[in-house]
């Protein structure tokens, strides 16, 4: 990713939020904008780190740590909220007392299709920021995006 100069306050854009598990749902606020890109990893413990976004949907995990495909999880992060995001019971990212980081990224919402390419493409982006989500299904050939 790269940064653009321009950005009057990049806090606007990208913010760390630390907060403590508690084994149940809750709501993280604090961010000072709703994120469309969350980056959850226990500070604690061992544990994967977990990249949900909102051009898949909120329930859409991907680990980067593993060589998982994307798959739906309705117990870690639920929804993006006007001033964070909530989460569920997932032992991952919300163990009771358990320290927690969540890096949040602003975009441009859930995104819009794009045709420019030869695969149409699904598109969040902060032109601001310099920021952006891109989702695309590949056909299994030679592609531009």
């Amino acid at each position: 990713m790269a940064y653009n100069s321009n950005v009057q306050n990049i806090d606007n854009f990208v913010k760390a939020k630390t907060y403590t598990g508690n084994g149940s749902t809750q709501s993280i606020t604090g961010v000072g904008f709703q994120p469309d890109w969350v980056w959850l990893k226990r500070r604690d413990a061992s544990a994967s780190h977990e990249l949900h976004d909102a051009v898949r949907g909120a329930t859409k995990r991907l680990k980067s740590d593993g060589t998982n495909a994307e798959f739906t999880d309705t117990d870690t992060l639920t929804s993006f909220d006007s001033d964070g995001f909530s989460i569920g019971s997932g032992s991952q990212i919300n163990t009771n007392s358990a320290t927690q980081v969540a890096w949040n990224w602003k975009a441009n919402g859930a995104g819009s299709s794009n045709t420019d390419g030869s695969i149409t493409s699904t598109v969040s982006a902060s032109t601001t920021s310099g920021f952006s989500i891109v989702k695309y299904t590949g056909t299994g050939s030679n592609a531009s995006i």
